[in-house]
């Protein structure tokens, strides 16, 4: 039964990147010939250390940027940049409920540092409570919800100087992250495909001494020809 479905699904694939690569619709769409470009190239969907590192890069940079929308914001920045989708979105996942609001809080006081100096007047910090009636009231107003309950009680002023500080700070952020997810990315495939290879040889190594062994002891209980 799987192999039936990932038969089916492999077949619906290959349909559907053949209709979209069809020179006809190409030439008759410049919508789809953007569309093809970018998404249906080998380079964003087959990792390569360059790729791969680029895609964890460009996660990093979204994942930073507290908003709605990471995981589409980051398939279309790593299409543009021609680096590996699927790690572009799966690092936007480290962003999640769970550590988006100690993200927020960091971020904040990221902001506050480099706003400060700059020579502006930023509010203290939230806490961990206010960070997360931010967080939701930011959702709310990006979404075009009513906003109204949602409003933070430590005013108005205060929380525009907390979303200021916290895009400076999720863009500084990023970026930093995103420069340090390349290299690390980078470091960590390396290390990786080395240690494949050690692996490959060591199995070689030890096949070879086994079929070496085998060979003698089949030598030696053979008997002599007289």
């Amino acid at each position: 039964m799987l192999d039936l479905a990932r038969g089916y699904f492999r077949k619906t694939l290959f349909r559907t990147y053949r209709y979209l690569k069809h020179p006809r619709r190409l030439k008759a769409s410049p919508l789809l010939r953007w569309f093809s470009r970018h998404f249906l190239d080998k380079h964003v969907w087959k990792p390569t250390p360059h790729t791969f590192a680029g895609g964890a890069a460009i996660g990093c940079l979204v994942m930073m940027q507290l908003v709605p929308g990471q995981m589409p914001v980051a398939a279309i920045l790593a299409a543009l940049f021609r680096v590996n989708i699927p790690i572009a979105i799966m690092t936007c996942w480290i962003t999640n409920p769970v550590t988006m609001v100690p993200a927020a809080v960091a971020e904040i006081h990221v902001g506050n540092w480099l706003l400060g100096i700059l020579g502006h007047t930023t509010a203290a910090a939230p806490d961990m409570e206010s960070a997360r009636g931010l967080l939701h009231f930011v959702s709310l107003w990006l979404r075009g919800l009513d906003t109204a309950g949602a409003l933070p009680g430590d005013g108005v002023s205060t929380l525009l100087s907390w979303v200021k500080s916290m895009l400076v700070g999720g863009v500084i952020s990023g970026a930093g992250l995103g420069v340090i997810g390349y290299f690390a990315t980078l470091l960590l495939w390396q290390l990786f495909a080395t240690a494949r290879v050690t692996v490959k040889t060591t199995v070689a190594a030890r096949r070879a001494v086994r079929t070496a062994t085998a060979s003698e002891k089949k030598a030696d209980s053979t008997p002599p020809v007289v």
